[in-house]
This record gives C-alpha cells, sequence and structure tokens, in this order.
C-alpha cells in the first residue's frame, strides 16, 4: 500500500522537488529491502538527480550510500567505491557525522583488500569520529538539562529550575 501512496505523491505535478527526491528513495529503499536490485538502482539513481536539483545534501549522499551497497552486492567494485568516495566528500562539507561515519565503514571494506594502508587511514578517520561523539555524548549528558531526561515520577529538579 505504501508504494501506491508514494508512487500517487510522485506523481502529482504540484510535488515539491524535496518530496519527489524523498519519495523516490522510499521507493528504493523499498526495492531494495525486497531484493529488486534493478528498480532500486533505478529509483534511487533518480533520487540522486532530484536530491541534487532540491540542493538536499543529506538525502543525496545517503543514496550514494546506498546505491554503492547494491554495487557491493553485484559485484561491482569500482562503482561502489566511486559512490562511497562522492558520499563522504558531501558528508564531509556539510557536515553529517552518521553520514561520514557509514561512508568511512564502508571506505574501509571497499579498501580493505586492494589497498590495505588506505584501509587503514579510513579506519583511524573513523576511529576519531567515534571519539567524537562519544565526547560530545558526554559533554551533553553533563549538561543540567540533560536532568530534564531523567527527571520522571520525582521532584522537578532544582537544577533546572532557572529554565523554567
Amino acid at each position: 500500500w505504501y508504494q501506491r501512496r508514494v508512487r500517487e505523491a510522485v506523481v502529482s505535478t504540484q510535488s515539491t522537488g524535496s518530496l519527489k527526491a524523498s519519495s523516490y528513495c522510499i521507493q528504493g529503499m523499498a526495492a531494495l529491502v525486497e531484493g529488486r536490485l534493478t528498480d532500486a538502482k533505478r529509483k534511487l539513481r533518480e533520487t540522486v538527480v532530484m536530491a541534487n536539483k532540491a540542493d538536499l545534501n543529506k538525502l543525496t549522499s545517503s543514496a550514494f550510500l546506498l546505491l554503492a551497497h547494491i554495487f557491493v552486492d553485484i559485484g561491482n567494485q569500482t562503482d561502489a567505491l566511486e559512490m562511497v568516495k562522492s558520499a563522504h566528500e558531501i558528508a564531509n562539507r556539510i557536515p553529517d557525522i552518521s553520514l561520514q561515519m557509514w561512508s568511512c565503514k564502508m571506505l574501509e571494506q571497499l579498501y580493505r583488500t586492494d589497498q590495505p594502508e588506505k584501509s587503514g587511514e579510513i579506519r583511524e578517520l573513523r576511529e576519531k569520529l567515534t571519539a567524537k561523539i562519544e565526547k560530545e555524548s558526554e559533554e551533553s549528558t553533563s549538561l543540567p538539562e540533560h536532568n530534564l531526561l531523567q527527571w520522571l515520577d520525582s521532584e522537578f529538579p532544582s537544577s533546572c529550575m532557572s529554565m523554567v
């Protein structure tokens, strides 16, 4: 049912570029999950085109990474590497740490057999990103605002009174 609803959204002539790009991405992911790789590639490529037109960098990068997974599945390492490099470049430019981690993990795997030294460099980068995420998490949990997340059945935290 969701494919029909998404298709209806795309067919609408009043749909925005971002809506069309998003719906193509959803259709591509659905095709990927269902194992229809040709349809998935087609929809994800359309996602890239539409997302570029609408300047949706995160969606473009995500679509490149999903395409890379498809290329890995069909044994096309060259195209997979190009997709991941493009996604990684976008992820670094915007910057989006989740996409950076995802692209680093894929680059590390793709470089592992042919270019082990590059794989090691990417692993180091991924470890730095992981450390950054952990540091930011520790910093955020030490803020007084974090007490609001832990407040459930007890008295309202006095450290949060200044925020009200």
